[in-house]
């Protein structure tokens, strides 16, 4: 900041006492307005008059005027001060109804089936203008993914400690067929009943072993796996219109059962919960829009 390059950078409370000796033209004036002594003040002057090598208030009959450098400085330094101060003012809150917002969740098909339905419709409702954005997530990089999407739902294990996270549910498994599967008439299934049976597996490559398959190796059993589909809704769909059955998360298959002909049973082998995760970056963390955005998949995850 200094004309001669050898001043010291201005304290940016100079730099406030400055724009109110321009304002004023007083002393006196400015130091009231500031609310300390004019001699405090008159030792500041004599700081910025070093500094700027000029005297910016020079004497006129009982008073002062500005000298010609304190008129340039007089505009720019009210102009700056005003973006200081919107730079360190208090972050305004966050209005959903006004506006048009755009929210990116990434999350696999049972988070579209489980909570897209009732997010939507809290957001319909409180922010008619926005615009929610379900896409595929990403499990190679979740910390790049994270910049590029609002939220990040899923069975997130081991997620980076740098991002932000939230359980949003435990997770169990139940047992699907047709409703009209003509095995499949009585209230519980063994575990003789369930590998008689022909198997739908959902995975999101196509390869691997899942917790069922897991399991049943160690007990040295196996299941025929008749197809594989990526998507939930896929599985479901066949399930329905066929013999086979397939092994769901719990709140996936129960509201799928709403809208297909398939019925629900408990599984017959110990399969691990696990929990369901909300992602975020810690730059979002605080921002109200975000915060807003977080207490809407809570609300409607409770039905609120």
């Amino acid at each position: 900041m200094s004309t001669s390059g050898t001043s010291p950078e201005l304290d940016p409370r100079l730099l406030q006492w400055l724009n109110l000796l321009l304002q004023e033209g007083s002393v006196s004036r400015a130091a009231l307005h500031a609310n300390v002594t004019q001699s405090a003040m008159s030792h500041a002057l004599r700081q910025m008059r070093a500094h700027f090598g000029d005297p910016l208030l020079v004497r006129a009959g009982r008073g002062m005027r500005l000298s010609a450098r304190a008129e340039s400085l007089k505009q720019p330094l009210q102009q700056a001060l005003r973006q200081l101060q919107e730079v360190v003012a208090p972050q305004p809150g966050f209005e959903p109804a006004a506006g048009a917002h755009a929210f990116r969740i990434a999350m696999p098909d049972y988070g579209d089936l489980v909570l897209a339905p009732a997010l939507l419709g809290r957001l319909r409702r409180l922010a008619p203008q926005s615009t929610l954005h379900c896409v595929q997530p990403s499990d190679f990089d979740l910390l790049q993914a994270a910049t590029q999407v609002d939220l990040l739902i899923g069975r997130y294990e081991q997620a980076p400690q740098s991002l932000h996270r939230r359980v949003l549910w435990d997770e169990t498994f139940v047992v699907i067929a047709s409703r009209r599967h003509p095995r499949w008439q009585a209230d519980a299934i063994t575990l003789d009943d369930y590998l008689a049976e022909s198997h739908v597996l959902v995975s999101p490559t196509g390869v691997g072993l899942g917790p069922v398959d897991s399991w049943l190796q160690r007990q040295g059993r196996r299941r025929h796996v008749a197809c594989t589909f990526t998507q939930f809704a896929s599985a479901a769909r066949q399930v329905a219109e066929s013999e086979l059955v397939c092994t769901l998360p719990r709140r996936v298959a129960l509201g799928l059962s709403r809208h297909l002909a398939l019925r629900c049973w408990e599984p017959p082998l110990p399969l691990p919960s696990h929990a369901v995760v909300m992602l975020w970056h810690a730059a979002q963390h605080r921002d109200p829009r975000h915060r807003w955005l977080r207490q809407q998949v809570v609300a409607a995850l409770r039905g609120g």
